[in-house]
C-alpha cells in the first residue's frame, strides 16, 4: 500500500511517444492536454507503475519522478546542471553522510538538492546565493521537491541553510568538509575557501569554458600553491543509444560538452 499514489504528490504521467507531464495531484482537479483530460481523482489511489485512459483514450503510465527528471521539468532562474554533471560531482566531491558542504551559488537548486539527499539527515548544506530572484526560485523548487515528491527521502536529507551572501567577500564557515562553486570567477574565492575548508576537505569547482579553467590552475600554482593540491581536472560526457526493430545506434541529438570539474584537496600547513 506505500507504493500508492496519494493526494498532492507530485508525478509524472507519459504518453505514447514519451513525452512527460508533470501534475501535483490535488482532488476534484484535472489534467488537460491535446488528447484529451484525466482527472486526478483517477490517478489518486494507483500504484506506482500504473496507466490510466484520458477522456479521448490515450494511455498514460503514472511514475514518480527521479531527481533527474525533475530537475529537467522545474522552473529554471539560471542555468541548471546537468544530471551527467551533478552525478560526477557528487562522487568527485566525494560527498557523504554528515558532511558539512557549502555551495555556491544556488542558482535554480538542482544541485542542492542533491547534495541534501547525499549528506542524509546529519549533514548540513549550506548555499551562498547573491541574487535574490535566483533564490526565490531555488528555495521553491527545493521545497516542492522534498514536500510533494514521496520518493525524495526527506525525511532523510540534510540541513539546508539558504544564505544571501557571495562568497568573494568572504565566507563565514570555518571546518568545511567540503566547498563547491558554481561561479564565473572561481579563483576570486580562493583566499575565502583557504580559511573556511578543513585540512583534507575537497574544493569541487564547475566552470564551462577552459579559459576559467585556465586562470583558476594559474591562480592557484602561483598563490596557492602550499594551501592547495589539485588532484585533477574533468569533462564528463553521456551518450544514449536507441534500440528500433533490428536497428541500435547512438541517438543523433545528445548532450556534448556542458562544463569542466576541477578538483583539489586542502593541505595542512
Amino acid at each position: 500500500m506505500l507504493n500508492r499514489i496519494v493526494d498532492d504528490e507530485l508525478v509524472h504521467l507519459l504518453d505514447a511517444k514519451g513525452r512527460r507531464h508533470q501534475v501535483l495531484l490535488q482532488p476534484g482537479s484535472y489534467f488537460s492536454f491535446s488528447h484529451g483530460r484525466v482527472a486526478h481523482d483517477d490517478i489518486i489511489g494507483l500504484e506506482e507503475g500504473a496507466t490510466v485512459s484520458s477522456s479521448l483514450g490515450e494511455r498514460l503510465l503514472v511514475l514518480r519522478p527521479t531527481l533527474g527528471e525533475y530537475i529537467a521539468k522545474m522552473r529554471k532562474g539560471s542555468q541548471v546542471l546537468y544530471a551527467k554533471d551533478i552525478a560526477a560531482i557528487l562522487i568527485l566531491a566525494d560527498i557523504f553522510p554528515g558532511a558539512r558542504v557549502l555551495e555556491a551559488g544556488t542558482g535554480s537548486g538542482a544541485l542542492t538538492i542533491a547534495l541534501l539527499r547525499a549528506v542524509c539527515s546529519s549533514g548540513e548544506v549550506i548555499s551562498y546565493e547573491r541574487r535574490s530572484e535566483f533564490q526565490e526560485i531555488a528555495a521553491r523548487n527545493i521545497e516542492t521537491f522534498f514536500g510533494k515528491m514521496r520518493s525524495a527521502g526527506s525525511s532523510s536529507s540534510g540541513k539546508l541553510i539558504l544564505k544571501a551572501g557571495d562568497v568573494y567577500e568572504g565566507i563565514e564557515e570555518r571546518e568545511l568538509d567540503r566547498v563547491i562553486l558554481d561561479l564565473s570567477e572561481p579563483w576570486r574565492a580562493l583566499h575565502s575557501v583557504e580559511q573556511a575548508l578543513r585540512p583534507g576537505g575537497i574544493l569541487l569547482c564547475y566552470t564551462p569554458t577552459v579559459l576559467q579553467i585556465y586562470k583558476l590552475s594559474r591562480r592557484m600554482e602561483l598563490r596557492y600553491e602550499q594551501s592547495f593540491r589539485v588532484m585533477g581536472i574533468y569533462e564528463v560526457g553521456i551518450r544514449e543509444w536507441e534500440i528500433k526493430g533490428r536497428s541500435m545506434r547512438p541517438q543523433h541529438r545528445g548532450i556534448v560538452h556542458t562544463g569542466f570539474i576541477f578538483v583539489a584537496r586542502r593541505l595542512y600547513h
